[in-house]
């Protein structure tokens, strides 16, 4: 066993002794295998690497022992962690996942941050002695990492297949597989008990996703919400539509403060600002200087605002003025010199 494998399988003993039993040799075929696919890749072609990108393969220092070997335990995982940049990443799965898809594992990283891996199947031996040609194992990459080759594609002349370099538009389709491919390619959805190689240029967040709201384990930390609550504070938006679209806090049924709910400013709860609704992150949507909803002003001694009863309905009836437009009656005056007249009036209804 390499030194590299030994390290990568040093990193990966765990209390238990039936689980250091199970792990070891998944730890120490992925350990030995991805110095084997770095090699295979580097065969095609120079192996200068430009030290400031990763090119979806390791840099020349993690070809020198220089760089660690880490191994994400399955607990780890399940209580949400982070994948550090530029280490060779072993991570288990814990066993109880049923299925996750490569998105939320890594909370949804992908988009701006350059990451790949590939996962062996948990009875490896077997698999490979079905396997007549390559590695009997699932390639993933990021979007951000699928969108630089295919750039990086567009530039270069020359179209011999490799692991690492010239990858075709088919390769890159996650509905495509090539055959005569080392490695299969896309993996999307990923299996309890499965072991995977990762490498990242930054930092990633890594873990599972127990309420099925879209936010890993890891960011549901990050966030402080709870992971087995898919709308942790009530307001009838899931978490990961609060950190991902909204932008809001899931812990606050009312994130911008303006006494508005967030699931009844966002009334068809869809984690986007439409046609009818009030922004959850802006306590002002029609910036006419009053409140959406009802706000305290003058050091909390008065109460002012355009939905009194704050349920997300526009009522002129109940002397309310309408969030959505600076002027609510349309008689050229806006809402707040209107509330002004009304004050300076002796209005008691303002």
């Amino acid at each position: 066993m390499g030194t590299e494998a030994k390290m990568c399988y040093t990193y990966g003993m765990l209390t238990s002794h039936h689980t250091r039993t199970a792990l070891k040799y998944m730890t120490t075929v992925l350990g030995g295998l991805s110095l084997a696919l770095v090699a295979y890749g580097f065969s095609f072609g120079p192996t200068y690497v430009d030290p400031a990108a990763m090119e979806g393969r390791l840099l020349p220092k993690h070809t020198t022992g220089q760089t660690k070997w880490i191994t994400i335990t399955a607990e780890e995982v399940a209580s949400g962690t982070t994948i550090p940049a530029d280490s060779n990443v072993i991570v288990h799965i814990p066993d109880d996942v049923k299925r996750i898809t490569r998105r939320v594992l890594f909370g949804r990283s992908g988009d701006t941050i350059r990451y790949w891996g590939y996962c062996l199947p948990e009875n490896y031996a077997e698999a490979k002695a079905n396997t007549t040609r390559g590695f009997p194992g699932d390639l993933f990459l990021s979007e951000a990492e699928r969108e630089y080759r295919r750039k990086k594609l567009a530039n270069e002349q020359r179209r011999t297949f490799s692991v690492f370099k010239n990858i075709t538009q088919d390769d890159l389709d996650q509905t495509q597989r090539k055959p005569a491919s080392m490695v299969r390619h896309q993996l999307e959805i990923f299996e309890g008990g499965t072991s995977c190689y990762v490498m990242t240029e930054k930092a990633i967040p890594v873990g599972v996703d127990r309420d099925d709201d879209g936010l890993n384990s890891a960011l549901e930390r990050r966030h402080g919400s709870d992971d087995l609550i898919a709308d942790t504070d009530g307001d009838g938006i899931s978490d990961s539509l609060e950190v991902f679209r909204l932008f809001s806090f899931p812990t606050k049924r009312d994130s911008d403060g303006d006494g508005i709910i967030d699931g009844i400013e966002d009334s068809n709860r869809n984690g986007r600002f439409d046609v009818g609704e009030t922004e959850v992150m802006v306590w002002d949507t029609d910036r006419d200087g009053l409140c959406d909803g009802l706000c305290k002003i003058n050091k909390g001694k008065d109460l002012r605002g355009e939905d009194k009863n704050l349920n997300g309905v526009y009522e002129p009836d109940l002397n309310e003025y309408n969030p959505r437009t600076a002027d609510s009656d349309g008689d050229g005056i806006q809402d707040d010199h209107e509330v002004y007249l009304c004050v300076v009036g002796g209005g008691d209804d303002c």
